[in-house]
């Protein structure tokens, strides 16, 4: 963590570290901001199907931030383990959707940290505008679920679908032209497919869209080449980036991007 924190960036650059799964660390200037981090073994408790394939590249302990975002209740998005073990929690700002919101005081989050923020609502915390995008949900137990479109003060802005079904009003609802669009490719549970998240990225026109929760769990999987064969076949060839955990991609008020080994 103290590599991300101390990662250098000049005042037009932001910065996103992949965790695996659906889960980011972004940092512009001066902000940290965790996205649906993933850093236990929890949904694995009773069905080990889902174990992970690959130990958390960070200890909930060592995870700081000064904005974490939950974008629905699912034990891979808002995971409990996680959260109690996160240290800093009086001084964070914790941004969830409504059901989410109601649990983070049972796990330890103090009450006057929480905001809830749903779809079409907007909250500036610190240096970070944070606005909720309309999802579909994919399940019942989750209908609160949410996408945040994350602007920092330099202008960079990150786009997380959250997981999401593939859908007409979901497209409509997002918005256009982010630097950075963060979508599902697992194609199962409801979430997108390849092919379907290269729509759905060709409609919102980002400057970069990266695939995500494809790596995790062997029955959750899926091949990040296949959407980039569909990013090329759509004329997306450009703006499609695949990114190994924890590896720095920076990118700057321009089009150009310096992934960084």
């Amino acid at each position: 963590m103290t590599s991300i924190l101390e990662h250098p960036l000049t005042p037009g650059e932001a910065a996103l570290w992949w965790l695996g799964q659906a889960g980011y660390i972004l940092r512009s200037g001066a902000t940290t901001v965790v996205m649906d981090p993933y850093l236990t073994d929890s949904a694995a408790a009773g069905a080990p199907e889902f174990t992970r394939l690959h130990p958390p590249p960070v200890a909930p302990e060592k995870l700081r931030a000064d904005i974490y975002i939950i974008t629905h209740d699912h034990l891979d998005h808002l995971d409990p383990e996680t959260i109690r073990r996160y240290q800093p929690r009086e001084t964070t700002w914790f941004v969830a959707p409504r059901l989410a919101a109601r649990r983070l005081p049972e796990l330890g989050v103090p009450p006057d940290r929480v905001v809830r923020l749903d779809a079409g609502e907007a909250s500036t915390l610190g240096a970070a505008e944070v606005r909720g995008v309309f999802a579909v949900p994919t399940g019942a137990d989750v209908s609160d679920t949410t996408g945040y479109l994350v602007t920092f003060a330099n202008g960079r802005s990150v786009y997380h679908t959250s997981d999401t079904m593939f859908h007409p009003l979901a497209l409509a609802a997002a918005p256009r032209g982010p630097d950075v669009m963060l979508v599902p490719i697992n194609g199962k549970w409801g979430n997108p497919g390849p092919e379907q998240a290269v729509e759905f990225a060709a409609a919102v026109q980002p400057r970069f869209v990266l695939p995500n929760h494809y790596d995790l769990m062997a029955l959750n999987a899926e091949n990040p080449e296949t959407f980039r064969w569909f990013c090329n076949k759509r004329g997306l060839a450009e703006r499609c980036v695949i990114v190994r955990r924890m590896e720095p991609f920076v990118w700057r008020g321009n089009f150009t991007h310096e992934p960084q080994p």
